[in-house]
């Protein structure tokens, strides 16, 4: 019995090939027969159920290296880093002149020659070019105009967004390099444009006047409070998807929070919340810094850790009060944390971080951008509904930005159920079991964008919380035990145990 025959191009999903793995007769009979799909001359796929237009989204350098080989991508695309824009990249060759239309993606050529040298254009993926930063601003200082999509070159006050953000990601020296090798690049390019490079980086430092339409960016940098740009747009996708999220995981029964402002829910929750960031006590060690007001002489800094959160979350007036404009946020995140952690000078509590940190090797916001950043996120939690939806998106908002040099999962937490009080809710307690799948939700969410996890954990915990009888403390302590509360989050999953409902 014969074999199949094995197909002479890549079969696996999103693949793509060119036509010299085949004969014309072989490609012509395999598009006919519809095993593979011409994408555009002398470029196929097998992946013959997807968008054609997202194969090519997918492979664009790939197939932009096979199209036109010394491609340099210049312009907005260069700007933007090599993103597609408006279903457009630009792009310069000194070989081809002729645009090139392929399923949702249409590429925009023009004459163009790389520069080389320490201002050159540096190496990218599949064997292209991209212009460098200086090159970059000098070619996106020539007028275009829009046909059917995005512009060939920024405008003015994206020219200005743009020179904003090198300006945050460099400091000012790396900036006022910029400017320098930006003239050195004009002048390699012949440009006559050179004399409008000073105003727009005096425009971005405030010694000069804004050109065009003034941006939010732009002002914010002027006025000495940036943010962090990749992490708001972050938020503004997140804020959407938690605004207009279909009711379900995002509206559990929260039950009014009369019946939780009292009892022993403040002590569990300020015993949890420290927990979960490494102040481990046992019960009682806890219950006695709280009841005694006293901590132990071997952990002061710990135990004026737990004692603190816990006043901060009794406080039957403060626990409850949640920001209404960005000035109030600053406010109260940072009278919180200082209330919490007063003792540990050594991490200036109340101050922002002045220095970067970071978890494992995921950076957090950068210490110069955190006011603006949180001033941004506030402003995008505001469009969500109060309650569940906003406490979850402002937690996660501040443990992504993580404004202090440490306490800041306490702070997000407190901040959270703050926002759940104000609107009449049930607080949120996360328990000792349930911290990994709490901590891998927010990473999940750092890192995909994908919310579900996270708000699938924190209904079921917030479930949880309101069904705990914290008006009785015997009933407590043995509800505690009987829903595997205190139970290390790690041996739960190794011995198939699980946080259940009371």
């Amino acid at each position: 019995m014969a074999k199949p025959s094995t197909p002479r191009w890549p079969t696996t999903p999103w693949s793509i090939f060119f036509g010299n793995v085949a004969s014309p007769p072989t490609l012509s009979k395999a598009v006919k027969e519809g095993r593979i799909v011409r994408l555009a001359p002398g470029v196929y796929t097998a992946n013959t159920n997807a968008d054609p237009a997202e194969v090519v989204a997918r492979n664009r350098f790939e197939i932009l290296a096979h199209l036109i080989p010394d491609a340099i991508l210049v312009d907005r695309t260069a700007a933007n880093d090599g993103e597609i824009t408006s279903g457009r990249l630009f792009v310069a060759s000194a070989s081809r002149s002729a645009d090139v239309k392929l399923p949702g993606l249409w590429i925009g050529v023009r004459r163009g020659t790389p520069l080389d040298g320490a201002l050159g254009d540096p190496a990218w993926t599949s064997g292209l070019r991209i212009s460098g930063g200086p090159r970059t601003l000098v070619d996106n200082l020539a007028p275009s105009r829009t046909h059917g999509g995005a512009a060939r070159t920024l405008s003015i006050s994206e020219l200005q967004d743009w020179l904003a953000t090198k300006l945050i990601a460099w400091g000012p020296e790396r900036f006022e390099r910029l400017r320098l090798e930006a003239h050195d690049v004009a002048r390699a390019l012949g440009s006559d444009r050179s004399s409008e490079i000073d105003p727009l980086f005096a425009a971005v430092r405030s010694s000069g006047p804004i050109r065009g339409r003034a941006t939010p960016l732009v002002e914010a940098v002027r006025g000495g409070v940036p943010w962090d740009e990749r992490r708001v747009e972050t938020f503004a996708r997140l804020s959407e998807v938690f605004r207009e999220a279909e009711t379900g995981v995002w509206d559990e029964p929260s039950h009014l929070d009369a019946g939780t402002a009292i009892g022993e829910l403040p002590f569990w929750e300020a015993y949890f919340s420290n927990f979960i960031e490494g102040t481990e006590f046992t019960v009682d060690e806890a219950r006695e810094i709280v009841e005694t007001r006293e901590v132990p002489t071997n952990r002061p800094a710990d135990g004026h850790d737990v004692l603190g959160t816990y006043l901060c979350v009794a406080d039957p007036v403060g626990r409850s009060v949640s920001p209404e404009d960005p000035d109030e946020l600053m406010t109260y995140l940072r009278a919180r944390h200082r209330s919490m952690l007063e003792q540990r000078q050594d991490i200036r509590p109340g101050e922002w971080k002045i220095e970067n940190n970071q978890a494992g090797g995921y950076i957090f916001v950068e210490h110069p951008l955190v006011e603006g950043t949180l001033r941004q996120g506030f402003e995008l939690a505001m469009s969500i509904p109060r309650g569940f939806r906003r406490a979850l998106f402002l937690m996660f908002v501040i443990s992504e930005v993580h404004p202090f040099a440490d306490g800041n999962g306490r702070t997000a937490r407190v901040m959270a159920n703050a926002e759940l009080s104000a609107s009449g809710q049930a607080r949120i307690v996360v328990p000792i079991v349930f911290r990994n799948e709490y901590l891998a939700g927010l990473r999940r969410l750092s890192t995909s964008g994908d919310p579900t996890a996270y708000a699938r954990t924190m209904a079921y915990t917030w479930r949880w919380t309101a069904l705990m009888p914290w008006h009785d403390r015997a009933s407590c302590d043995g509800m505690m035990h009987s829903t595997n509360a205190l139970i290390d989050s790690t041996e739960a999953a190794n011995t198939f145990r699980r946080l259940e409902l009371p």
